[in-house]
Order: C-alpha cells, then structure tokens, then sequence
C-alpha cells in the first residue's frame, strides 16, 4: 500500500539505523514477527559488513511503539495528571461488568464474548473515526445494546481516570502538542498495508511536533510462482511439509541458513494436524523413545491458549478442585500429574491408585471425597499425594471462602497451589519455566483487576482467572528455526527464500466480508474498513496475494480439488497462474518412521500360540473364562492369565451394570424371604412393599460402601423407589406361573469341564411343579437364548451349571425383569414347565435348530465346554476371533494383540452376526 509519506529504501534505512541511538531513529511495523524479522536482517547486514558489535536497532510494532512512549510520558515531569493506562484484561472486566449490570444481561448467552465483541467495536470505532457517524445512525438492535453500553464504559473509565489501548493514540496525540514525552527525529513505516485514521492522525501529530516521518515498502523479488491443486486439505499440508523439507535439505543461501515460510489461512482450526505432519515429515524419528530430543526445524507462529499447555492446566484443575466438583477425568489427570510433589517417586503406586479409583468412584468428585477415597481401606497409597491434598482440603475450609478483592484471592491461589504440592519438585525443562512464569503474570493481570472490579466469591474469581487464562495466547521462546508455518496476519511484509501458501479455494479467499455487528455497515463502508463489505475484503486480501507473490523467488500457490463430498476451485485471486504437480516441484518422497523401521527390518516370523498350562486345574475369573476363551482364545489368556484389564471409566450416576446388579440383589433378598410360590401368593400387598422397600435400602447401602457418594440423597430415594417397583412388577409376573420352591439364590457352585475348575454363581435355581429343576439368570437388558448355542457358544454360564449344579435340570432359561416387558426366554425338556420357554424335541425349536431333544442339547453343551477347558489346561492363545472384526469391537486386549497389525476377515465376509 502506497503511504502518503516520504520512501526511504531498505539499504538507506540499514544506513540510518546503522547510526545507533545518535540517529535517534525508530522503525514501526505491522506487528511484532515482522518487527523481529526486520532486526535479524539488520544484523545480518552488519555481519556481512564486517562487524562484529553494533547497536541494536529500534524496532517495534506499532502497539509497542504507542505504549512504550506513553509510558515515558508517565515519567516525564508533569505527567501527574495523565490517566492510568488499561490491560487488556481490566478492559474486559469492565466491560463484562457493565453488561452484567444492563438491562439485556439476561438475554445473553455468554456475557464474556459480548464483552470480547464490544471491545472490538469500541476499538474500530476510534481506529476508524466513526464515533459521530455511529451516534447519529439509527442502528438494530444490537447497536443500540451497544450505544449503551460504550456510555457507561466512556462514563467509568473517565469517573476513574483510565484509558485504554482504543483511545491510547488519541491521548498520545494530545501530548504532543505540549510538553509530551521524548521523540524519535525520525519515525520509518515498514512494509504497512494498511493506515486508519487514527493512526494517522498519530503520525500527523508527530510530524507537526518536529518528527520526520517515512515510509518504507516490504522488499519485492523476482519470484517464480506456481499453483498445485492437490486432493484435499490434508493432502495440501502433507505436501506443503514434503516441500519445506526438501528446500531445507537443499543447504543455506547465501552464507545463512534457509527462511521457508509456509502461510495457512486457517492456522488456528488446523494446527494440532499442522503441527502433526510437519514434525512426522521433518522429525521422523521424533517419536522413537529414548535419546535426546533434537531441536525443531520448524515453528508456528500462533500460540495455544495458556491452559492448553500442561503445567497451566494442571494448575487450573488444582484450583477447581478446591472449589466444587470435577468430573472424575479431570481428577484422574491431576492424580497422573508430573506437576505436583512426589510425583515421579510415587508415578506407579499413583497410576495403580487411578486404577482402583476407577473401580469406586463416581462420575464426579469433591476435593473432600478424593481425599476419602485416598484413605478409604485397601486403596493403594501415595503418602505424598494424599498429605498434599489432604492440606489443600484444609486450606480450602479455612481460606477459600467469603468474599475478597482480586489481589487476596491471587494470593490465596498461589497459597492453595503451594500447599498442594505445585509445581512439583523434578526440574523444569525450558518451555514448562517458561509457561510457569506466564502463569504467574496472568495471575498478577488478574490482582490488578481491583481497580475495575470489586469483591468476588470463589466461583466468580477462579472463573475470571480461568477465562483470562484461555484468553492468553502464548508460545514459549525457542531459538529462531528455518520452517516458519503462520496464519495470513503473521505473513505481512516478510520475505523468505521459499514460501508456500495453501488453502486459496474460491470460498476461503478472498475472505468473506465480516461487518462488526455493534457498529453501522454504512458508516464502516463509508470509512473504507476491511472486511467491512465484499469490495474492501477483496482490495485487501488481493494486496496481501500480491505481496505473497514477491515474498521469495520461489512462490508456490495450493488449494485443493475437495472438501469432504464438496468440489473445491481455486481463488479467482490465483486462478491465473500456471498450474503444475507436486512432481514438478522437485520434491522428495519422505517414508514415515514405521515404513522407514519396515523397509529395514528382517523379520523372523515366529508362530507362538500356546502358553504354559496352568499351574493346577483351577481357572481364575470364573464362567468369564469360558466365555472369553469361546470369544478368543487370546482374550482369555490375556485376561486370565496376564491379567490384562482395560481401566473403568467411572459415569455420572448409575450404570446399566450398576442398576442389573441392584436389581439382582434385590431379588435375592425378596427369594430369600419368600421361598416359594405359596409364599408368593399369600402376601399381603403392604408386607410385600415393606419386604421390598427394606431389600432395595440394603442393596442401596452395600453398594454406598464400595461405591460412596455415586447414589445419595434424592437420588438414593429415586432408585430405592424404582428397584422397589421393578422388582414388584416382576413378582406379579411370577404369579403367573405354577407352583415352586426357590432352592438356592446368588449360590456359588464349583464346575470342571475338560480338566479346568472355575466357580460358576447363579442367580436362582427353583424346584418345579411338573419335576426337576429350572436355572434361571436375570437380565435387566435384552436377554437372547442363541448366545448358549452352537459352536463356542457366547454365553456358556447357563449350560455350565445345567450340567455341573448337581440338579435333575428341567430348564434353563434368561429372566428378563425388565420395564413393562418382564418375561423368562429359554429352553425345557417338557412343556407348560415355565411361560416363554421353548421345547426341544426332534420337531425341534427353532432356537436349539440341530439338537432332537434335551438329552442331546446337555451332551452338545458337554461337548463344547469340555472342549473349551481343553484348550485353556493347554494354554491355547490363539489369535482366533470367533466373528472376526465383530469380535474384536468389544475386546479390551486390542493392544495387547496387536490385532490392528494383523486384522482378522472382514465380518461382511463370515456371515455370522454376533447375538449380544
């Protein structure tokens, strides 16, 4: 963009600011990545001059250049009077205040991110001049909102002699016209595609107090361009991180190393999978474990929020447990925490603690159930953890209530912090100091909000620490890296000798027209703001295409052919140049490490699918094992023999698990008290409610001793309730049938098959009218009779005991007490013995298809299991799903098997389906 102020080349201003501080020069840019970029060339040109010390060059951004003079105005000798300058933070504070306090308060979603917008509108409005034409306008709904409250705001920030960073200029200006702070005699404007009047006004101001003012342009190449339509974006950031690496590996230009710049508009929705690819490309080896990791070649340019970084968080989670409640996996990576005392002496004795954790606690956690739960009987131990937050549940009780300024809740944070053990006592590495001493910054921002803000609760001051926190974009320094990879703003004005800009499709760029929606879009038309409409986007996002353009002799466009289903075009503001394919680029193929570690590898295959026989006939984990080694045999011997288990993960409330077990408890109780149908029958209906209501209070009380805190309250009475009903509405089922004698309830009973002994439990085993016996296991869910037939069957529980209980078996059958749909699914040797039972007789049920009668039905389940404990006294761990990939869905050994490097068929191809 052409200024309205006298040029200055590059070479003279290297002349100029060669000079030092007699030159009394200052060079102003776009922002702080060029400010920097623009002081590394400087050095550069002195060290090719010969030089081997000079001065440092005076270059800033625009808002450092704006704040660092008004701050020396804040130490002239009559700056008495001047007002206090704003952070960022007590502007959002403010702001938030005044809306909290107006009448449209409660029509808001999220009062902080219409602070946030106001702040942007207040700062458009003095940026561009549009204040009058505002106030005259009559605007919707929304600008009206915000006409009131840029009153207060203007109200309170003169009431308390502040300004902010939108007026700073403006103040600025009036200073010079007195006797203001020390000028530069020469002010440079590098490489600025745009001027508001504010700005300029700043600068006109400057110019009449005696400052020459001048401008220079971002330095042009001779660039060869070329656009590459690849097939996807991702495919787009592939190939962008291919090329950067092949330029890298092609040495240093001229004496220094490479500038590869790789601009991506839409840097910060994809940078977990930028910064993914490019360290896969450029640092392949990066992920091996062990051995010193090698400094990045690369870097980004836009940082995380501060809580995106793990030292920050952990501090955060701290703070939040203190308060409330957290869900139990945000309590779960605070116990893993490297960031609190102790934790590398006690990581393993913390990870078996998170493990048991899993199995107790519920959904949530208060920081004084957490530490119950740490002192609960037979919970591993971690002395230093449990000392550390049992001290913050004191400190808690003691000073985290009431209401407090912000300088004394900063304080009682940091206080809380210490004495839970933060920040650990291994050493740091370079970027957790660094982001630890950010911490403590925003932490001192948000004392300083006394001066906007008033006395606040603990919920209030951790959530505006929090949000302040998230606000805070940060990176931690690093030593200046070859690959640059930047959104469009970070781009402005830098050269390079190679650059990449991906992303440009017809939708994407030019960028939409955002009109500010506080604002008149006549009055920002009229005062020719960017974005403002479809003209102003275009002009300048076509002056930032331009300057891409010049920025290195080698130039190279991409934008891809599809997003997701959608075909993608290229910008119009790109669709000229010539298009190529990556092949034409001169790009290497670079392999991962695991195709690397593949191609190189000779490989021994060696077929190990048997291990050692157990040490005596007895199984652990009982009819599980059976059932397991019918799914897989290697689920079996993961699960059974090495113990292989995946972790709980503890829900809100109760479980479908945790509910089928009440409701199982519950009938044991009401069967243990009735013992037959006669019983049944002649119950009153208050002693049978008074039998339940009694029955569904102590399955509710031991399942509160191993799982406090999970059902309490009116929750507790909610579920007591429901068990109550449930289990009344599957008595009155039973009515129905005919007569019989309940023999055993939750029995458990020893039973061998192929040389393996497990103990097999059972919910009931009633003796019946019409002779014999019926097994019988209750399912809250949906229950199918196939998962105990055929081959391997799923569910080998029921036919274990049919054969082992040591009963004249008559029937077995599922007792599906479920809402509105009680029934009993199952298979008898005789009819009318019980209702929804299926005969097997030659004519055969079509669910026991294949077995003439019941006879045969027993000798085809002795068959199986017997074959099934063979296998396990053998030490069978085939890798042999009994479906396939169906099978595997539900395993929780896939990592131990590795089945993702060696997949069974396809499901489609086997036909099975899997009954569940």
């Amino acid at each position: 963009m052409e200024l309205p102020f006298a040029p200055i080349g590059r070479g003279a201003l290297f002349d100029r600011l060669a000079l030092g501080h007699a030159g009394r020069l200052t060079v102003l840019t776009p922002n702080r990545r060029l400010a920097a970029a623009l002081v590394r060339a400087f050095d550069e040109d002195r060290a090719r001059a010969g030089l081997v010390a000079w001065e440092s060059a005076d270059v800033l951004s625009w808002s450092a250049f704006v704040e660092r003079t008004w701050d020396e105005a804040l130490h002239a000798p009559h700056a008495g009077n001047l007002p206090v300058l704003l952070a960022p933070a007590e502007e959002q504070a403010l702001w938030e205040s005044i809306i909290a306090d107006s009448r449209h308060a409660k029509e808001l979603l999220s009062p902080a991110s219409t602070a946030a917008a106001c702040r942007e509108a207040w700062q458009l409005l003095h940026g561009w001049r549009i204040a009058s034409a505002t106030a005259a306008a009559d605007g919707n709904e929304d600008a009206k909102a915000f006409g009131e409250w840029s009153a207060r705001y203007e109200r309170a920030t003169r009431e308390g002699r502040f300004v902010d960073s939108a007026r700073l200029p403006d103040a600025l200006a009036r200073l010079l016209g007195k006797e203001g702070p020390a000028r530069p005699s020469t002010l440079v404007l590098h490489a600025f595609d745009l001027v508001t009047p504010q700005m300029r006004a700043l600068l006109d101001a400057f110019a009449s107090a005696g400052t020459e003012v001048l401008a220079c342009d971002a330095p042009g190449q001779a660039a060869t361009a070329a656009r590459v339509p690849l097939a996807s974006p991702g495919e787009e950031i592939a190939a962008a991180a291919r090329w950067a690496r092949t330029r890298l590996e092609s040495g240093t230009r001229a004496g220094r190393a490479l500038r590869i710049g790789v601009v991506i508009p839409d840097l910060s929705q994809s940078r977990l999978v930028v910064e993914r690819v490019f360290a896969a490309t450029l640092h392949p080896g990066g992920i091996a474990p062990g051995g010193a990791r090698e400094p990045r070649a690369f870097g980004l340019s836009l940082g995380l929020p501060l809580p995106g970084f793990a030292i920050a968080r952990d501090a955060l989670l701290v703070l939040r447990l203190a308060g409330r409640e957290i869900a139990f996996d945000e309590a779960s990576r605070l116990l893993r925490s490297p960031f609190l005392a102790g934790a590398q002496d006690e990581a393993g004795a913390r990870a078996r603690l998170d493990a048991a954790l899993r199995e107790r606690a519920a959904g949530t956690l208060t920081l004084d159930r957490l530490v119950g739960l740490l002192q609960a009987k037979g919970m591993p131990r971690a002395p230093r953890l449990a000392e550390g937050l049992d001290r913050l549940a004191q400190f808690r009780h003691s000073d985290l209530f009431g209401a407090r300024m912000p300088p004394d809740w900063a304080k009682a944070f940091a206080d809380a912090l210490r004495v839970a053990g933060f920040p650990g006592d291994r050493a740091l590495d370079s970027a957790e100091f660094q982001t630890l001493h950010k911490w403590h910054e925003v932490l001192a921002a948000f004392a300083r909000l006394e001066r906007v803000t008033g006395k606040m609760g603990f919920q209030e001051a951790l959530g505006r620490l929090a949000r302040l926190a998230a606000d805070t974009l940060f990176q931690p320094e690093s030593p200046e890296v070859p690959v640059q990879v930047m959104g469009i703003l970070e781009s402005a004005g830098l050269d390079f000798d190679h650059l990449w800009v991906m992303g440009l499709t017809d939708d994407a760029w030019p960028l939409a027209a955002r009109p500010n929606p506080f604002l008149p879009v006549h009055a920002q038309r009229a005062a020719g703001m960017p974005e403002a409409d479809a003209a102003s986007s275009l002009a300048l996002d076509r002056r930032i295409t331009q300057g891409w353009l010049r920025a290195a002799p080698e130039v190279v466009v991409s934008h891809a052919l599809a997003k997701g289903d959608a075909q993608a075009a290229p910008s119009p503001l790109i669709a000229g140049l010539q298009a190529c394919e990556e092949k034409d680029l001169a790009c290497e193929p670079t392999p991962s490490w695991r195709d690397a570690i593949h191609e190189a590898a000779r490989l021994e295959r060696l077929t190990d699918e048997r291990g050692p026989a157990p040490a005596s006939g007895a199984g652990r984990g009982g009819t599980a094992l059976f059932r397991d080694q019918a799914a897989c045999p290697f689920r079996a011997f993961a699960a059974h023999r090495l113990g292989s288990s995946a972790p709980e993960v503890p829900q809100p409330g109760l479980t479908a698990a945790d509910r089928g077990t009440l409701v199982h408890a519950v009938l044991a109780r009401a069967w243990e008290a009735l013992r037959d149908k006669g019983a049944l029958d002649s119950a009153r209906e208050g002693d049978l409610d008074a039998l339940l209501a009694r029955a569904a209070g102590e399955a509710l009380e031991r399942f509160g001793r191993r799982r406090p805190h999970v059902v309490e309250g009116r929750f507790a009475a909610l579920e007591r309730g429901r068990l109550a009903s449930t289990v009344r509405a599957w008595l009155d089922y039973e009515r129905g049938r005919g007569d019989f004698e309940v023999l055993a309830t939750e029995s458990k009973v020893p039973v061998t098959f192929g040389g393996v002994t497990v103990n097999a439990k059972l919910d009931r085993v009633d003796r019946l009218a019409g002779g014999g016996c019926a097994v019988i296991d209750y399912k809250t869910g949906e229950a199918r009779v196939a998962t105990w037939l055929g081959p391997r069957p799923d569910e080998p529980q029921l036919p274990m005991y049919a054969l082992a209980g040591g009963q004249d078996v008559a029937a077995v059958v599922y007792a599906q007490v479920k809402a509105g749909k009680p029934a009993f699914k199952g298979l008898a040797r005789a009819e009318n013995l019980l209702p929804g039972t299926s005969l097997v007789t030659r004519d055969g049920s079509r669910l026991a298809a294949g077995y003439a009668d019941w006879t045969q039905l027993l000798e085809g389940w002795q068959r199986e299991l017997d074959a099934l404990g063979r296998a396990i006294a053998a030490g069978d761990a085939r890798l042999d799903p009994k479906r396939g990939a169906e099978t595997c869905k539900s395993c929780d050994h896939r990592l131990v098997c590795r089945v993702a490097d060696n997949p069974p068929g396809d499901p489609d191809e086997s036909g099975d389906e899997r009954d569940e």
